[in-house]
């Protein structure tokens, strides 16, 4: 008979995982423990607070391509001219990490689009990985990250990020704006605009805010009925829209990303429409993926049903009439 009884027994783990408030600040921590004198392999469709990130820490980095569909163009990935190569996981499509990245690179994987980080990918020795929850959840902030090596964890502060309570205070005003028809639009915009502002001053890794832990904690309580709704959205834009996806979810669906001619005619009407949909991401003076010019998103998540997403697909569908 096996022992009964006492605390519960537990296994160490292959790796070891730290808690940031955001995906810029779990960036800096990856950096500061040793990986700043690497030279970094980046895709050449991304966003470009990582670049702001690596240059404020003077790392050395060259590009890879991204193709339309968002798969790796391996044909971009040079020998052994970097030391790390860094991946993202767009929108919920994990790309595979080519032959090329062999076993004596770091690979970083940004998961930035998903509540869930994934295993470490087969025959990678040195990898890390990290999200940002408040791009994919109600949370202001907060960013899970995992690594197969140990990281500088004493560099996170533990008070909590100056940006997450004004993030807070502007949702507030936003759900009363919305649903109580208080205060005003302008109102919750600059406070959202001042919270970025914030954010995009601080270079302190601080850790996840005690209100996000617990709303995390309602998240992930939830997150089967939150994958089930954001499949039926999606699902809906595809059976509606009279183009596909670019982007081929496997698991947790963030947005519906399309690329299309003249994007952003299409935002000035969809906005006269009060259609808001995101640009994932502004172009970046020096990279030609065309990318930057023709992607826009539409956001899948639990705020709204099939009727909304018909809604979107509608309007869509009469501009490029």
């Amino acid at each position: 008979m096996r022992r009964v009884g006492g605390e519960m027994e537990a296994k160490r783990g292959e790796a070891f995982s730290y808690m940031t408030d955001s995906g810029r600040s779990s960036l800096r921590l990856i950096l500061r423990s040793g990986l700043k004198s690497k030279r970094f392999l980046v895709p050449d469709f991304l966003c470009k607070v990582i670049l702001d990130v690596l240059d404020e820490a003077g790392v050395s980095y060259s590009f890879y391509g991204i193709k339309d569909d968002l798969s790796i163009d391996k044909k971009t990935i040079s020998g052994g001219k970097f030391d790390v190569f860094y991946s993202i996981n767009y929108f919920g499509q994990r790309n595979k990490i080519p032959a090329q990245v062999t076993g004596d690179k770091i690979v970083i994987e940004d998961y930035a689009f998903s509540p869930l980080l994934p295993e470490r990918p087969s025959g990678v020795k040195r990898w890390v990985t990290f999200n940002s929850l408040r791009k994919i959840s109600p949370l202001a902030d907060g960013s899970l990250l995992r690594s197969s090596f140990e990281l500088s964890g004493g560099l996170v502060k533990k008070q909590e990020p100056p940006f997450s309570k004004l993030k807070y205070d502007a949702k507030e005003i936003k759900y009363k704006y919305l649903f109580e028809h208080k205060f005003s639009e302008n109102r919750y915009l600059a406070l959202f605009k001042k919270a970025e502002g914030l954010l995009d001053r601080q270079k302190e890794i601080y850790g996840i805010s005690g209100r996000s832990l617990f709303g995390l904690l309602d998240f992930y309580a939830n997150l089967d009925r939150e994958y089930s709704i954001r499949r039926r959205n999606f699902e809906a834009l595809r059976d509606c829209l009279k183009r596909d996806s670019i982007n081929a979810v496997k698991d947790y669906h963030s947005f519906f990303v399309l690329t299309v001619d003249k994007r952003d005619e299409l935002r000035e009407y969809l906005f006269s429409k009060k259609t808001f949909l995101p640009v994932h991401w502004p172009r970046i003076e020096g990279l030609e993926n065309g990318l930057y010019d023709r992607a826009i998103s539409i956001p899948v998540d639990s705020r709204y049903s099939r009727g909304d997403m018909a809604g979107v697909a509608r309007l869509i569908n009469g501009f490029y009439k």
